[in-house]
């Protein structure tokens, strides 16, 4: 499987917020630099594991919608708009917010992430 199917496969299955999916595909020298509304957090295996359990726990369902993906060498771009349901109103998805990752690949998993998301 390419780095792009890999990708595609996660977002849109949900791995996301799949601990399990998450800590196979993960390098476990992982680090996530995600320029978002609260500032620049930078995140290791563990914490992208532990955002992945609170979105699991506080969302009844999770969509991704791939709007662009580019591969090159050992890395793949790809642009998504993020929706979710919650527990109380689990008919109706929320956008949430959209964004731009960059991953860059070593020994088959996600070693480096660059990410900027906005609100929707």
């Amino acid at each position: 499987m390419t780095n792009k199917e890999q990708i595609q496969k996660f977002y849109l299955e949900d791995g996301i917020r799949n601990i399990e999916i998450l800590n196979d595909l993960l390098h476990n020298e992982v680090s996530l630099e995600w320029i978002s509304s609260d500032g620049i957090l930078i995140l290791n295996k563990e914490r992208i594991l532990n955002l992945a359990a609170e979105l699991k726990q506080n969302y009844n369902n999770s969509i991704i919608e791939i709007t662009h993906i580019i591969e090159e060498g050992n890395q793949v771009v790809v642009k998504y708009n993020h929706k979710v349901s919650t527990i109380e109103n689990p008919s109706e998805l929320i956008p949430i917010a959209r964004f731009i990752v960059i991953w860059e690949f070593l020994e088959n998993k996600l070693h480096r992430g660059y990410q900027i998301s906005q609100p929707s």
